[in-house]
């Protein structure tokens, strides 16, 4: 029976495809022609797709193509980048030639805002968009670096090599003390981050960047908002299969020049016997030459692979992808791999009134640790000992064991890679769902439900021939473990109505929000284990807990965000645009008299262009004027802190044999508790000229933030603790935006696009102290500058910018090597020790904050072939150069920097015996960097029917650097608000990244 069904079916299958093929063979037409741009030239690359079907192909080097279809009511699709897209009817032609027209200024294109999306002719706010087709070609950390360079304020640094190491962005400036710096980040709509997206899936990314964009996100938009939108299937288009992969090699763009065993035999007169290095090494084994950096880094491999399915049909559509990244660390023992899995389906009932969506974007994170998971993948002392060692030193002994000196924190980088195993794991998972009912043409409700869940898992192991457990704490197997996760609900239901009426226009939009965030964790260490066998995965083993000296912890945590809100749209006859917007949001954070809070916004335009002065105008295409004024906040970082909170964490008291711990104050009750509140005033306007071959915009801003977080000392009594959270500072930001878009040449098959963007912003901190509560002194110190030096190193103080370096003012040497101070009244002294850091005696020397950030991104394509090169920037500023100060003296007992051996203002070497902060080691950081470098060819694949599309590819990643800056990398991490500008010791560094890769488009 079953052999008889088979044969039914592979009948009746051969039966169907050779009707299929007898009708091919008699209905198909050949159609040819020829695709030009409004000069008349031939267009190559454009993409000419029979609608419905995957059949299609592109146009060869002189814009010509060749295509069969099925029938006479086929529709021709032609699209092209920069062109807008044309469809045409076969009929009875069999020659169609198509002259494709640029979209000017891409009015038409959408842009994505707060809860909707406009014409960006229509915008009246300051919103950056950039679509699929500009981002940036190459290996990506993750999708910020997308967008890099390419967004007027938008500051996205990183400063390491580490695979796992997330950007730090802010926008506009710093404007908060305790606050964050980053933006709101939405993908789809739902809060996330950078990395939990593939690149490959992401077809805009829009900034909104003033309060006028961004004050319908209340509490969360001070900082401005980066809206991410997926792609998804087409329901007009047949399904597409799309494959992309590129290897990357990566390696340490420079190095820092530290003397070698060589050097030590070269300056031995001078200063050997002084360090001892050759006295060191003969005692454990014998004089060697060991390159420690080269021992414990390598060139770093990345694979990257994303397949996606996207397609639909008359009453849903679908997309799919897969993304997996394998990336190794110039650094033995780090490395990266990500797996990432996004589904979108949408389903269309009742003509299109209703309409059901679901996505899932799961993903999952390895990353490889040799530092203790608490504190993250890198540990910095690894790096720090394969500078400073002494390079006459071996690696190991007869025995295979690793040489270690008696002396403290001085250690074998190779044995700390070789004797230290660890990962953390990062797990997320987003359902996002949603129903979308249009009962009525320009009426439209949407209820969103969504859930995501975060889980982190960390496990570290220190061996039994670790360097802890042979010559430190001598802890004899260390392992720790730990797990965090972070569960958040968000519901948002917002309806929204449009009209149009002669020649106004109206949308109004009504919304509520809810999200709730419980957080919870743990961890748990120990020590002393019998076996380096279970490694992190049995801690019960370990001794030290049996002895009571191992320890563990664990939380959970939970807060709440609420809000109502609303927006009204009027355009008036393509000329005038106003938006008004208010959110009332509450919060769990917030103190008992402000759970809630209020946050307006409006913004108008004026389109110049569409006046009759200016219609028809053969210079100007496009010129609108902007304003817009609105208030957004700042939400606290953490939970309960307006309360008043006990901790079991002061001194255990032995009570009848037992053990009592003792209870503790932590924070005081503080009912006035609130969110920090920016207002935000912005001006600008958009242009176009000369046919769109110059166009862009230009704003200017005025950012004043009140209410600012700090912790005030207060009295004990009545208190119960020393310090209060009270919002007391203010501070106030300044700055111009600018982009420039032009098209110099476009012609002959040749086009040349370039793009500039440019941004200053003035930043200043305007009061830290009211009647109630005052900082001592009406400044802040912070210490920037870890041991053996420990000397304050920046001030926060009003009147000031953030980001000011405060220290001593070097202006010589004396005969002996010592510093010679200028002091603030400008008289001179010597400096005999690091004691002379007083207040009376140190002054501002600089400021680690850019004033002025460019971007120069250029596009140019010939044919088949095109060239990319994204230039960057920044200027006004100064770094702390740590490496320098730690390792430039010929007199500590370490290796040292080959400049160590320099003289000093050109007169001698340092004098000390120690290290100290002074303002020599405060160098200009201006630098311009080549980000990165693209050339692809897109194949002609005309002849190949089942592929739509191919593009070859290669890229390379900070490929160069035009500095003045001494130190590794002059983009450097900018994790701490308060302390700007600090290029540390032990930073990861940063690498070079060559790429080649390939996308296919079935």
């Amino acid at each position: 029976m079953r052999k008889t069904i088979t044969k039914l079916l592979m009948m009746t299958l051969a039966l169907c495809l050779s009707m299929l093929s007898f009708q091919n063979a008699f209905a198909q037409i050949t159609v040819s022609g020829k695709v030009t741009s409004e000069e008349k030239e031939g267009l190559p690359g454009v993409s000419v797709l029979v609608k419905g079907t995957s059949q299609g192909t592109t146009t060869d080097a002189n814009g010509e193509f060749k295509l069969n279809v099925l029938s006479a009511e086929s529709v021709l699709m032609f699209s092209f980048v920069g062109y807008l897209s044309e469809e045409i009817t076969v009929g009875s032609q069999t020659n169609i030639d198509v002259m494709m027209m640029p979209d000017l200024v891409s009015l038409q294109e959408v842009v994505v805002i707060g809860y909707g999306t406009q014409r960006k002719a229509e915008v009246t706010t300051a919103v950056a968009s950039v679509k699929e087709k500009e981002f940036t070609a190459g290996a990506m950390r993750d999708a910020s670096e997308l967008i890099k360079g390419k967004v007027a304020g938008l500051t996205i640094t990183n400063g390491s090599g580490d695979p796992s190491a997330a950007p730090t962005i802010s926008l506009r400036g710093i404007a908060t003390l305790e606050g964050s710096a980053t933006p709101l980040i939405l993908i789809n709509g739902v809060p996330g981050d950078f990395n939990t997206v593939s690149p490959s899936d992401i077809t805009s990314i829009d900034v909104l960047k003033d309060a006028s964009a961004s004050a319908i996100y209340g509490t969360r938009g001070a900082n401005g908002v980066i809206l991410i939108t997926t792609r998804n299937g087409d329901r007009a288009k047949a399904p597409t299969l799309t494959y992309s992969h590129y290897s990357a090699l990566s390696t340490m763009a420079r190095k820092a020049d530290f003397l070698t065993a060589s050097d030590y035999q070269k300056y031995a007169p001078e200063f050997t016997f002084r360090n001892g290095f050759v006295g060191e090494a003969e005692a454990n084994g014998g004089v060697t030459d060991t390159d420690w950096l080269g021992e414990i880094s390598r060139k770093a491999y990345m694979q990257n692979h994303n397949i996606s399915l996207a397609g639909g049909g008359p009453a849903s559509n679908y997309a799919a992808s897969v993304n997996y990244i394998n990336q190794d660390g110039v650094f033995q023992g780090s490395s990266n791999k990500e797996l990432r899995i996004s589904l979108d389906l949408n389903q269309y009932l009742f003509n299109d009134k209703l309409k059901l969506s679901a996505n899932l974007l799961r993903g999952a994170q390895d990353i490889g640790a040799l530092g203790d998971g608490a504190s993250g993948s890198f540990n910095p002392l690894i790096y720090r000992n394969a500078l400073v060692r002494n390079p006459m030193l071996g690696i190991q002994d007869a025995n295979g064991k690793w040489i270690e000196t008696d002396r403290l924190q001085y250690i074998n980088p190779v044995g700390l890679v070789n004797e230290t195993s660890g990962v953390i794991t990062n797990n997320w998972t987003r359902l996002t769902s949603n129903i979308t009912l249009e009962p009525t043409e320009g009426w439209q409700t949407n209820l969103m439900l969504a859930t995501e869940i975060k889980n982190n898992y960390r496990g570290y192991y220190e061996s039994k021939k670790h360097y802890n457990s042979v010559k430190g704490p001598r802890r004899n197997g260390f392992a720790s473990r730990g797990d965090d996760q972070i569960k958040t609900n968000y519901l948002e239901l917002t309806s929204k109505y449009s009209k149009v009426i002669d020649e106004h226009s109206f949308t109004a939009l009504l919304g509520y929000s809810y999200q709730y965030n419980v957080n919870q964790g743990g961890w748990a260490n120990n020590f002393d284990f019998p076996t380096d066998a279970y490694a992190y995965n049995n801690l019960g083993t370990g001794n030290a807990m049996r002895l009571g000296t191992a320890r563990m912890g664990s939380y959970k945590n939970d807060n709440k965000l609420i809000g109502f809100f609303g927006r009204l749209n009027y355009g008036f006859g393509d000329r005038f645009n106003v938006l008004a917007s208010v959110r009332r949001e509450g919060s769990s954070k917030f103190g008992a008299n402000n759970k809630w809070g209020t946050f307006p916004a409006v913004s108008a335009g004026w389109t110049l262009s569409n006046e009759g002065f200016l219609k028809g105008s053969s210079a100007v295409s496009f010129l609108k004027l902007r304003a817009g004024y609105g208030v957004t906040g700042v939400i606290p970082r953490d939970s309960y802190q307006s309360k008043p909170l006990l901790t079991y964490a002061g001194v255990s008291v032995l009570d009848d044999g037992k053990w009592i711990n003792g209870l503790v104050a932590e924070s005081n009750s503080n009912p006035d508790l609130k969110w920090e509140t920016s207002r935000e005033v912005n001006i600008g306007f958009d242009f176009a000229f000369f046919n769109d071959k110059v166009s862009g915009s230009i704003d200017g801003y005025v950012k004043k933030t009140k209410d600012l977080l700090w912790d005030y000392s207060v009295p004990q009594p009545p208190y119960l603790f020393g310090e209060m959270l009270a919002n007391v500072g203010q501070m106030q930001n300044k700055g111009i935006e600018v982009l420039v878009k032009t098209t110099p040449v476009n012609s002959s098959g040749f086009e040349w696009n370039s793009t500039v963007t440019f941004s200053y912003n003035k930043n200043e901190l305007t009061s830290l102290s009211n009647d109630l509560y005052q900082i001592e002194d009406d400044y802040i110190s912070e210490y920037g500058i870890s041991e053996p030096i420990s000397m304050v190193s920046h001030r926060i103080e009003p009147g000031q910018p953030m980001g000011n370096f405060w220290g001593l003012k070097s202006v010589d040497i004396t005969d002996d090597g010592l510093w010679v101070i200028e002091l603030p009244d400008g008289t001179r002294q010597t400096m005999t020790s690091n004691s002379m850091a007083t207040n009376d005696n140190s002054q501002i020397l600089g400021n680690g904050i850019p004033k002025y950030r460019a971007g120069w991104i250029n596009t140019l394509r010939y044919k088949g072939f095109d060239l990319s090169v994204v230039i960057s920037g920044a200027f006004g500023y100064q770094i702390m150069n740590q490496q320098r100060m730690f390792y430039e003296n010929p007199n500590i007992n370490y290796n040292v920097l080959r400049s160590a051996m320099d003289n000093v203002y050109g007169k001698r070497r340092l004098g000390y015996l120690n290290q100290a902060f002074v303002s020599y080691y405060i160098e200009n950081g201006d630098y311009v960097k080549v980000e990165n470098a693209t050339l692809g060819y897109n194949v002609n694949v005309a002849a190949l029917k089942f592929i739509r599309s191919l593009r070859l590819y290669v890229s390379g990643s900070n490929l160069a650097t035009i500095t003045g800056y001494k130190g590794i990398d002059p983009e450097i991490a900018r994790t701490d608000l308060r302390m700007q500008g600090i290029d540390n010791r032990d930073k990861f560094p940063t690498v070079r990244t060559y790429t080649i890769g390939v996308n296919v488009n079935f």
